[in-house]
């Protein structure tokens, strides 16, 4: 299992000033037409307040982003899309138990997660010499884990932080 000391868990300070960058990204980008490029971190940091999961707190930890309770190893992958066109980021050569795929609205929002695991995901892994598979091949063997509908709006700042 993972030293507590190298993961972090969101709280609602982090998620808040996650939330404020999100806000200001979109203000560049509408202002310049250039993007920020923060989408993968957003979406980690959403991700793991989402689903509790504690965030790796070295970004390049060998195959993982996060951890759960269980001490299960976990890739965040994020899209800022309305299409489902395209390859995701590649994912690291290190093996991982579960690898969910964020797909953010234009906002920032989760609109919806998306869970696979390792071995439903390698055989498109190992297909692709990057190891960054088509977003329609993830769907395949993914199964969705929640969607932005009428559930509680976990993009919303919290009152206390």
């Amino acid at each position: 299992m993972e030293d507590p000391k190298n993961t972090l868990l969101i709280t609602d300070k982090i998620y808040t000033i996650t939330l404020e960058a999100a806000r200001v990204a979109v203000k560049y980008e509408k202002l310049t037409g250039r993007k920020l490029g923060i989408t993968g971190e957003i979406g980690e940091i959403l991700t793991c307040k989402n689903q509790e999961l504690k965030l790796s707190l070295n970004p390049l930890t060998a195959g993982y982003d996060a951890i759960d309770s269980g001490g299960n190893r976990y890739q965040i992958k994020s899209r800022r899309t309305n299409h489902r066109r395209g390859s995701i980021g590649s994912f690291s050569q290190h093996s991982f138990d579960y690898a969910i795929l964020a797909i953010l609205d234009p906002n920032y929002k989760i609109s919806e997660l998306r869970k696979t695991s390792y071995e439903k995901l390698k055989p498109f892994l190992d297909k692709y010499p990057r190891r960054n598979p088509k977003f329609n091949d993830f769907i395949r063997v993914s199964e969705v884990i929640w969607v932005q509908d009428n559930q509680e709006d976990k993009n919303k700042i919290p009152n206390k932080v």
